[in-house]
């Protein structure tokens, strides 16, 4: 079977095509030990058939199928006009204006929700209250179970789809619709800073739900509390409230940001470049200092990339504010349009640990959740403070000899 070359190596994205494809049975989803998803194989059911191999975007002659001619498309700077939906949107609302136009036209959105559980799926649905359970960024990588089928079948019966992913994801569903008719598809692929282990995301919930002596209900990655650019995550439990800052050097988003919570597939990343593989590829448009455009409640990167994803966004043109960019612009502030994040050198010590010892230790050793951690941070914090003031007086020292 071919498909364990990939199963057995670093290159395993866990996007589920494989398992989708087989129709034997052979293969399933499970968690690994550090909490990714990884296909499963039951020996005895393989037909050694490789339609498994055959959908994987792992595989260097199944991707170079889909790519098509190389490129770099249309770069704009986007906002929704309806401030209340950029402020329910992890950046500027762009994702809202694309589904309510499929929406409003009988088609269908495939995204990403929650379980009750708090990993998150994929679904595909034509209700805008399903809808309105995508928006906002999950970060955590998502189980794409029967939707790679159910896409193919609405496309199959003449209905509109809007597909959107990571790139992983998208390049998969593109190798799984090889032999489709995808003229109704719209394919939005989103700028991933990595796939988050779910297993990871589950002890960091355990451990807040132990310091608070409660159970989580809901948990938002971008609340924009205290603006767009902080990354603020609000955990609400049934009789209390966790959140966190960026700034504050938040556990998840601290380690998220450091890349040791990733998957390791993502370090060898085929989809970090200017030139993507979807029709619309949505981000953070960071790095605009107009104050009259960016209000700190978000601004979403764009770029056009297909004729068919032009056109959407000339259907959808009085839903948004939008500016022609340099796609450079975007790119010095957004890694993944240059290269594949680079693996930390604690990386496996990391994982390591957590394997050994467990979540709740991990999270103590490497963030401010352990005591050593804080002290370190704060230690730090002071001595930035000290290193400003000081920078301080021997400039008004020199200003006063002249």
């Amino acid at each position: 079977m071919k498909l364990e070359t990939i199963i057995n190596s670093t290159k395993c994205y866990g996007c589920g095509a494989c398992a989708c494809s087989c129709n034997f049975g052979a293969l399933k989803m499970g968690s690994n030990g550090q909490g990714f998803m990884y296909p499963i194989l039951e020996q005895s059911k393989c037909k050694n058939c490789n339609s498994c191999y055959k959908v994987c975007p792992a595989v260097d002659d199944n991707l170079n199928k889909i790519r098509g001619a190389v490129k770099i498309g249309d770069v704009y700077s986007a906002r929704n006009v309806d401030s209340e939906i950029r402020r329910k949107s992890s950046s500027g609302g762009v994702f809202y204006a694309l589904s309510e136009y499929v929406l409003q036209n009988n088609g269908y959105v495939c995204g990403v929700v929650w379980n009750n559980d708090f990993t998150v799926r994929h679904i595909l649905s034509n209700m805008r209250i399903d809808r309105d359970a995508m928006i906002q960024s999950k970060y955590i990588q998502s189980d794409m179970n029967s939707c790679y089928k159910d896409v193919k079948k609405k496309l199959e019966d003449g209905r509109s789809v809007l597909f959107t992913g990571t790139p992983c994801q998208c390049a998969a569903l593109k190798i799984f619709l090889r032999n489709v008719k995808t003229d109704n598809l719209v394919l939005c692929d989103v700028l991933c800073g990595g796939n988050v282990s779910p297993g990871f995301f589950k002890s960091y919930l355990n451990y807040i739900e132990k310091c608070k002596n409660d159970k989580t209900q809901g948990c938002c990655f971008r609340t924009k509390k205290l603006g767009w650019k902080q990354h603020h995550i609000r955990v609400t439990l049934n009789h209390s409230i966790y959140e966190g800052a960026r700034r504050d050097n938040e556990p998840f988003f601290s380690l998220y940001l450091a890349k040791n919570i990733i998957r390791v597939s993502c370090f060898e990343c085929a989809f970090a470049s200017k030139e993507r593989i979807t029709d619309i590829t949505l981000g953070d448009f960071w790095g605009i200092v107009d104050k009259s455009i960016d209000d700190d409640i978000g601004i979403s990167f764009i770029e056009v990339n297909t004729n068919k994803g032009a056109e959407i966004l000339k259907n959808i043109s009085d839903q948004l504010l939008t500016e022609r960019r340099d796609i450079n612009l975007a790119a010095s502030k957004q890694i993944n349009l240059r290269t594949a994040p680079i693996k930390p050198k604690n990386y496996d010590e990391f994982w390591n640990c957590y394997v050994r010892n467990g979540g709740e230790y991990t999270l103590k050793k490497y963030s401010v959740f352990g005591l050593r951690k804080r002290i370190k941070m704060k230690l730090l914090k002071i001595a930035k403070v000290i290193k400003i003031k000081s920078g301080m007086l021997c400039q008004n020292a020199r200003g006063s000899q002249k």
